[in-house]
């Protein structure tokens, strides 16, 4: 037992990270709060539309589209999506947009044009989509059903069946691309496409609560998955997980501070993410902007200290050592203790480089901390207590 208590100390210590990313609600959706919407970035701009409501019995679905402009912080209601549906499948390239599947597409899809404001019937794919998050790599849009996947050419207007991926993906997975691939999400497996070699990859396992009903997006050619359900759909988490290609390494990251939910829409501009809609029981329609907020020199200088949080596991007290800073600078930072589901547990502010930590009423299991200055999460790791 020793040995394998060595072995996870080693390996939590090693999830220790530096954060600086900070989450800021913008104006609204412009239309109603729904899920199982659809949402796009091209260009500077960012595109969400149709989704659907249920709550009441009767499934109403919606075809109007809106752009969004980071740069006034507003939505303007554009030309209608063709039909009423939810579930769609959306990737983009440099110019246009890629609607199409979901709950009353047969594998049609539609082409927009931001710079005419219409929608045009592009070739029909040949995987009958809906209720996933596609990606676009290189100014080609990738679907998946199962186990097949699908890529879209808009040069010459057509698909292509691609390489098998080595599991099979059910509904309400989530993905995201970098320059050179695309990732996919489905529970905890984890796999990246690469489309110049067209293989698939198996990467990090994916270690939060979401099982699915996430929405994914990049920034900074990182990965992050947010919200979404655990287990059942009535359990939603507000839990944001990065994913660095570079290191194949998971980090969770500052929480999302609005309503956890699932089925929201999330998607980049200019390296910074953008989400919302979704639901939690009650549709959502508000809007969130996710951004790296530079650290000071002070928390840069907190943020590179060497961190050993011990023993770990744990059955009482848990020591935070700090090396190689003064102690004034820790005081004015806080230890933050989550369950899994977020819930913050306990908040201490730093006393000394050799901060404990007291076991209070807390069971048995994983927990997560962060080192915060100013609501700024520094680095964050897994504490067990057993």
């Amino acid at each position: 037992m020793k040995v394998k208590y060595t072995f996870l100390l080693f390996l939590f210590l090693n999830c220790s990270v530096s954060l600086a990313n900070t989450w800021q609600q913008k104006a609204s959706f412009g239309g109603i709060g729904r899920h199982r919407a659809a949402g796009i970035s091209i260009g500077n701009k960012g595109y969400m539309g149709l989704g659907h409501v249920n709550g009441t019995g009767q499934d109403i679905s919606y075809k109007d589209w809106w752009q969004y402009d980071p740069a006034s912080d507003s939505w303007t209601q554009k030309a209608n999506f063709p039909v009423s549906v939810h579930g769609a499948v959306t990737f983009s390239t440099d110019t246009k947009g890629y609607v199409g599947g979901g709950s009353s597409l047969n594998g049609e899809f539609f082409e927009y044009n931001p710079q005419t404001n219409t929608w045009i019937a592009v070739a029909s794919c040949p995987l009958n989509v809906g209720d996933v998050q596609g990606f676009s790599v290189q100014n080609k849009g990738y679907v998946y059903l199962g186990n097949q996947l699908a890529e879209f050419d808009p040069l010459s207007n057509s698909w292509t069946i691609k390489a098998q991926s080595p599991v099979s993906y059910g509904q309400w997975t989530c993905s995201f691309s970098t320059e050179s691939s695309g990732f996919v999400k489905s529970g905890t497996n984890f796999y990246e496409y690469k489309p110049a070699v067209n293989q698939w990859m198996q990467r990090a396992t994916f270690p939060g609560l979401m099982s699915n009903g996430s929405s994914a997006f990049t920034m900074n050619q990182k990965g992050y998955v947010t919200c979404g359900y655990v287990g059942g759909l009535a359990n939603v988490t507000d839990q944001v997980w990065e994913f660095n290609p570079g290191n194949n390494q998971w980090n969770m990251v500052a929480e999302f501070p609005g309503t956890k939910r699932r089925f929201p829409v999330a998607f980049s501009i200019n390296n910074k993410g953008y989400f919302g809609t979704g639901t939690n029981g009650i549709n959502l329609n508000d809007f969130w902007q996710f951004y790296e907020n530079p650290l000071s020199l002070s928390e840069q200088e907190i943020a590179a200290i060497q961190l050993n949080v011990f023993p770990n596991p744990a059955t009482e007290s848990v020591q935070f050592s700090f090396e190689g800073i003064n102690s004034s600078l820790l005081t004015e930072c806080s230890i933050l203790l989550y369950s899994l589901d977020g819930r913050i547990l306990k908040e201490e502010k730093i006393e000394s480089q050799n901060h404990i930590l007291k076991r209070g009423n807390e069971r048995n299991g994983i927990y997560y901390y962060s080192i915060v200055h100013r609501s700024k999460q520094l680095k964050t790791g897994k504490l067990i207590y057993y």
